[in-house]
């Protein structure tokens, strides 16, 4: 069974229209057709049926991730004249025209955002949704069962990591000196002109010389690992805007069951990395990974093969902000 049958299945078959609908009906036909503006009428209370268990299997396909939703651009809700209005003030309401556009929206909300840093002994916090696959590092799994919640804490000091295991809240020190950074001290002394963060971005630390991602991979872990200072967080979004063959991407749905906007870069030659934005917002929602074409990779301890349309990651950040103390929740 899929979604829309489940949802189907879900609802009693609608009662037929009394008469007194009809009637109204016909009358507001009647209004709209001599140009005349119909009567509002009054409230009424609305009785949604009884879903009993059934709703639970519908929750359950919620959150898996679809492909092939038309994704609706269209932020905010409508004016008086029933034009788009946008849900974040100086941003236009209408659709996204490319990637570059995408981000500037992104960059501008998160200017816009209301922000306070965090004490050096508070924690930054973050949940995501993560989908898994039948094999190590091959397509995910269609099975929503398989889509798991991690949760974890950083000290903005950079000093501890924590986060669930077992049902337990473990704690372990962080590793000084990472790339890209995961502390908020250094997050925060990042550069916020674009330009000069793109350079930062593409300079291979001091003695790293493998597994140093690109410079779209580490703004992209940046974003997705961290709660960047509103200034830092708008300059990624623009350095990114700097980096050539990155393309605006539709149809596509979270596996929180949100609508997403993604705009993504081929890497590897076959695979097309993702990020996700909210459609009304512009927040970031998480990362995807998109196999473009057949592929087959060898390796040392295992042999991959994927086939064109398949998905290879798919992470969904459900919640981000500061605590005072681990295992704290927002």
């Amino acid at each position: 069974m899929n979604d829309i049958d489940a949802l189907r299945d879900a609802w009693d078959e609608p009662a037929a229209p009394s008469s007194g609908a009809r009637t109204e009906a016909r009358a507001a036909l009647m209004d709209r057709t001599a140009g005349r503006t119909p009567a509002r009428p009054a409230a009424r209370a609305v009785r949604f049926p009884r879903l009993g268990a059934r709703i639970a299997a519908v929750g359950a396909l919620a959150t898996a991730a679809v492909v092939g939703v038309t994704v609706l651009q269209s932020a905010g809700g409508v004016d008086e004249n029933g034009r788009p209005t946008s849900a974040v003030p100086g941003i236009p309401a209408a659709p996204v025209a490319d990637a570059s556009e995408l981000l500037e929206r992104a960059a501008k909300s998160a200017e816009a955002r209301p922000f306070t840093p965090p004490r050096p002994d508070q924690w930054i916090y973050t949940e995501y949704r993560v989908r898994r696959g039948d094999t190590p590092n091959g397509p995910l799994s269609d099975d929503p069962a398989d889509t798991r919640t991690n949760r974890s804490w950083k000290r903005a000091d950079g000093t501890v990591l924590a986060y669930m295991e077992n049902g337990k809240l473990e704690k372990s020190p962080m590793m000084p000196g990472s790339s890209p950074p995961q502390d908020y001290a250094s997050l925060a002394k990042l550069p916020t002109d674009p330009d000069a963060l793109l350079k930062w971005a593409s300079t291979e630390p001091e003695g790293v010389t493998m597994g140093t991602p690109t410079a779209y991979g580490k703004l992209s872990a940046i974003l997705r690992d961290n709660v960047l200072p509103p200034k830092v967080e708008a300059a990624v979004f623009r350095a990114i805007k700097k980096i050539p063959d990155v393309t605006l991407v539709q149809d596509k749905v979270d596996t929180a069951g949100r609508q997403a906007i993604a705009l993504g870069r081929i890497t590897e030659g076959y695979l097309h990395e993702e990020i996700l934005f909210d459609p009304k917002t512009y927040d970031y929602l998480g990362e995807r990974a998109v196999a473009i074409k057949d592929n087959t990779t060898e390796g040392e301890d295992m042999t991959r093969s994927v086939r064109k349309g398949d998905v290879l990651r798919l992470t969904v950040r459900v919640k981000a902000g500061i605590v005072d103390e681990a295992g704290q929740r927002l």
